[in-house]
C-alpha cells in the first residue's frame, strides 16, 4: 500500500503548516457530483455516459467510454475501499458484458440524460460519430475502476492479483485536505490498470457488409440518385486523404482524421435517406464541423433552417425532399464546408514544427 500522502503549505519566509486530512467526503453523492462535473479528474478524454445505471447486479455509480472506445465501470466509496467493493464492481461489469450489443447500446441510451450526464438518443450512432467507426466490439469487456478516499490492504492485494491477468481492474484514491475553507484533492493510482489484452466477444458487421446493406436499402426505396448526388457534392469538397466514410443503416457518416491525432477520426458530416420519413433526405453537420467552422455556421443559418441532430449533443441537420431543394441549399453548405477545411488546415499547420 502507498504511504499516506501528506501536504504542507509553504509561506514566503519558508515556514510550513501541515494541511489536515479529511477522512470522508460529506456523502458519496458529493464525490459523484464532483467527478461528473470534472471527468478529467478520472482520466483524460473520458466521456461519461451513465450515472446510477441499472444492471441485473444493481445500480453502478458511473459508466464511461474511454479514449479508446472501451466501456469503464466506476464504483465509488466516500471512505476507505474494502474487499466487498471488488465483488460489487465485478458484478456490475459482468452484467454489462453478458448483454448483446443491441441490448447494451439501447440500455445505455435509455438510461442517459440525467444527473449531469448528456442525453444520447442513439448510442450506436453517437459511438460511430465520436470514435470513428461502428465496431462495437471495442466496448467490451468493460474496464473497472474502484474510487475511494483510502484503500484497505486486502482489497489492494486482491486487485493486484486479478489485474495481472486479462481483467482490467484498477484502484484510484482521492485524498482530501482542508486549507482554511478550501478543500484540496490529490489523486493517486494505488493499482495501475492491468496490462492484459481483453478478448473481445463477437463482432459487428464489416464495413463491406454494411456498405452492401446500404446499397440494397437505397435501391429498394429508390433513393440512389439524389442520395448519390448529395454525397458526391459533399465528398468533392473534402480532401482526398484523411477521410473515412462510415456506412450506416440509412446513410453515410463522413469522418476526418484529427489534426493533432491522426490515429483517431471524428464525424463531421452525414448524408441520410429516409432517415426522417419516407422520401426525405437529411444532411447532418456534427459538433466537430461546427467547432472547426466557427462563425461560418451563422451564415448557413441565414439561408437554411437547421434543427437539432437527435443522435448526439451539439449537432445540427436539415432535411429536404427534392433535387431542387438541394440545389438551392448546396452553395451555403459547400461554402461552410470550405470554411471548416480552411480552419482545420490552419490548425494543423500551427501544430507542425517550423
Amino acid at each position: 500500500m502507498n504511504e499516506e500522502l501528506r501536504l504542507w503549505t509553504v509561506g514566503k519566509s519558508g515556514e510550513v503548516e501541515p494541511l489536515s486530512s479529511v477522512e470522508e467526503m460529506h456523502t458519496e453523492v458529493a464525490l459523484e457530483d464532483l467527478l461528473v462535473q470534472n471527468p478529467e479528474m478520472l482520466e483524460p478524454d473520458l466521456t461519461l455516459v451513465g450515472r446510477q445505471t441499472p444492471t441485473k447486479a444493481g445500480r453502478l455509480d458511473l459508466l464511461a467510454v474511454d479514449q479508446d472506445g472501451r466501456l469503464v465501470v466506476y464504483e465509488l466509496k466516500r471512505g476507505t475501499l474494502v474487499r466487498e467493493a471488488v465483488t460489487q464492481v465485478l458484478d456490475y461489469a459482468s452484467a454489462l458484458d453478458a448483454m448483446d450489443f443491441t441490448d447494451l447500446t439501447k440500455h445505455i441510451a435509455e438510461h442517459s440524460g440525467h444527473d449531469g450526464i448528456q442525453r444520447i438518443d442513439d448510442f450506436e450512432q453517437w459511438y460511430a460519430d465520436d470514435f470513428g467507426g461502428g465496431d462495437l466490439s471495442r466496448l467490451l469487456p468493460p474496464r473497472m475502476v474502484l474510487i475511494g478516499l483510502g484503500v484497505d490492504r486486502d482489497l489492494e492485494r486482491m486487485v493486484r492479483f486479478i489485474s495481472r491477468g486479462s481483467v482490467d481492474i484498477s484502484v484510484a484514491t482521492f485524498q482530501c485536505f482542508m486549507s482554511g475553507e478550501d478543500r484540496l484533492l490529490a489523486r493517486q493510482m494505488d493499482v495501475q490498470p492491468g496490462g492484459g489484452q481483453p478478448e473481445h466477444r463477437g463482432r459487428s458487421k464489416t464495413v463491406a457488409e454494411r456498405r452492401q446493406d446500404l446499397r440494397e436499402y437505397l435501391a429498394q426505396h429508390d433513393y440512389e440518385d439524389l442520395f448519390g448526388k448529395v454525397h458526391h457534392d459533399l465528398r468533392s469538397s473534402l480532401p482526398e486523404r484523411g477521410v473515412w466514410e462510415e456506412p450506416r443503416a440509412t446513410g453515410i457518416s463522413i469522418q476526418l482524421t484529427e489534426p493533432d491525432n491522426p490515429g483517431r477520426s471524428k464525424t463531421y458530416f452525414g448524408v441520410y435517406a429516409g432517415h426522417d420519413g419516407s422520401a426525405v433526405y437529411t444532411v447532418s453537420i456534427l459538433q466537430e464541423a461546427i467547432r472547426r467552422g466557427g462563425e461560418a455556421i451563422e451564415e448557413v443559418k441565414k439561408s437554411i433552417n437547421l434543427t437539432k441532430w437527435p443522435y448526439g449533443p451539439g449537432g445540427l441537420c436539415f432535411s429536404f425532399e427534392s433535387e431542387e431543394e438541394w440545389v438551392e441549399r448546396r452553395p451555403a453548405v459547400l461554402e461552410f464546408v470550405e470554411s471548416v477545411m480552411e480552419n482545420r488546415d490552419q490548425a494543423q499547420a500551427s501544430r507542425e514544427p517550423e
